[in-house]
């Protein structure tokens, strides 16, 4: 049977032990995008999508960030929504794969997407949506982040300070059209989440005002006595900024148990953004409306006993099939190598979107209508620079103008 053990273990020799991993796939790619040489890394991207593997939910999801970063908004957008179909049907178990996740790893599974992951497929269409002053189809993409995270929460899942940026964007896009009814009812959702955002309280309390609902315009203006100016003056409009601030963080094993996912921050110098006229002392300062890595992080955390509980499960079955291949060879030395070569193809599943900013923040200006140049000045490490300069942005008397921006420091 000397000639049987050979070929079991030259067998094993040939499982999926690991292919290249996904951060080694995309390493070039990142350095591109952080370096602004988006067609290289779209090119880049497209070429690793042809071959429709494990991996293709993620190359789409880097691709609709990169179109982004670069301004092809429309294309951004097509991304996104094929991302968004692949990630309905990876929802469906496919028990082969299953199977082969148990005894191998989980990369030899369609990578699914985090829950995160799938409402900012829809967050970041609503803003590309929103940057291409398609108002209907961002409100769109903003019901279909409610949408999801309702289906979340009746599968018992916390979907982690609900998602209001998508609120306060629908928000925002609401009183801009004029539409303060649904803008009154997203403002005060917002509030019931994060009642302290810095920009919530002056256009809550402007809604109310305009829709003459008094008593509870006289309630905001007890809980926030500072804010008194919450009207627009005549001929007066609003700028709000985008900004998308450092890297997501990644995917490393836990030094505790290697075969475990853990997410580790990826560092930012950023302390402080200021959006400033140029011709005037008016200033906006860019607050945290979503904080992407602490959702991450704590999203990942509270999956880990079931990551592990199939861990476990998994250590078992691989027991159980060299015990079976000890069998079929009656050889003790065929079940152990077995064994050991079945323990060697499981790693930790280290995939995730990886272009993804670390937080999103707000910037919210008011402004006399007209033409404005606009600067970004940020510190870092201690260090104050001009990061951006908008030549000519048009602002119109009541209405909002929308600018975008990512900044890795």
């Amino acid at each position: 049977m000397a000639w049987f053990r050979i070929i079991i273990f030259s067998g094993l020799l040939l499982l999926p032990i690991g292919c290249a991993t996904y951060a080694r796939k995309i390493q070039n790619v990142r350095y591109l995008f952080e370096s602004a040489q988006y067609e290289p890394a779209v090119l880049e991207l497209e070429e690793l999508a042809s071959k429709k593997d494990n991996e293709l939910l993620l190359y789409l999801l880097e691709l609709g960030m990169v179109n982004h970063a670069s301004g092809k908004y429309a294309e951004a957008i097509e991304k996104f929504k094929e991302a968004e179909k692949i990630a309905v049907l990876n929802d469906y178990t496919s028990i082969s794969q299953e199977v082969g996740s148990v005894l191998f790893n989980d990369s030899t599974k369609e990578y699914k997407g985090e829950d995160f992951e799938k409402i900012l497929i829809n967050v970041y269409m609503a803003i590309d949506y929103t940057l291409l002053g398609k108002w209907d189809s961002a409100l769109v993409e903003c019901r279909r982040v409610n949408q999801k995270l309702d289906v979340m929460i009746s599968k018992g899942k916390m979907p982690y300070q609900y998602n209001s940026f998508a609120k306060y964007l629908a928000a925002s896009l609401f009183e801009s059209q004029r539409e303060y009814n649904d803008a009154f009812v997203d403002y005060r959702a917002v509030k019931k989440w994060m009642s302290e955002f810095p920009y919530l309280s002056g256009p809550l309390m402007r809604v109310a005002d305009k829709l003459k609902a008094e008593e509870e315009l006289s309630g905001y203006l007890k809980e926030f006595p500072n804010q008194r100016n919450y009207r627009l003056a005549q001929g007066e409009g609003e700028v709000i900024l985008v900004l998308e601030q450092g890297r997501a963080p990644y995917k490393v094993p836990d030094p505790a148990f290697d075969l475990i996912p853990m997410f580790i921050k990826n560092g930012s110098a950023f302390e402080r953004a200021t959006l400033r006229s140029a011709t005037s002392e008016r200033s906006a300062d860019a607050e945290v409306l979503f904080d992407i890595e602490s959702n991450a992080i704590r999203e990942l955390e509270g999956k880990i006993a079931l990551i592990m509980a199939k861990k476990v499960g998994g250590i078992a079955a691989k027991r159980a099939m060299a015990y079976g291949i000890g069998q079929a060879t009656k050889s003790k030395d065929a079940e152990f190598m077995s064994f050991l070569l079945l323990l060697a193809t499981d790693h930790a599943d280290l995939r995730s979107w990886v272009t993804l900013p670390a937080k999103l923040r707000i910037a919210r200006l008011t402004l006399p209508a007209g033409r404005h140049d606009l600067v970004l000045d940020m510190v870092s490490s201690g260090r104050q620079m001009m990061v951006k300069k908008w030549g000519s942005v048009i602002v119109k008397a009541g209405q909002i103008s929308f600018l975008n921006l990512r900044v890795f420091d």
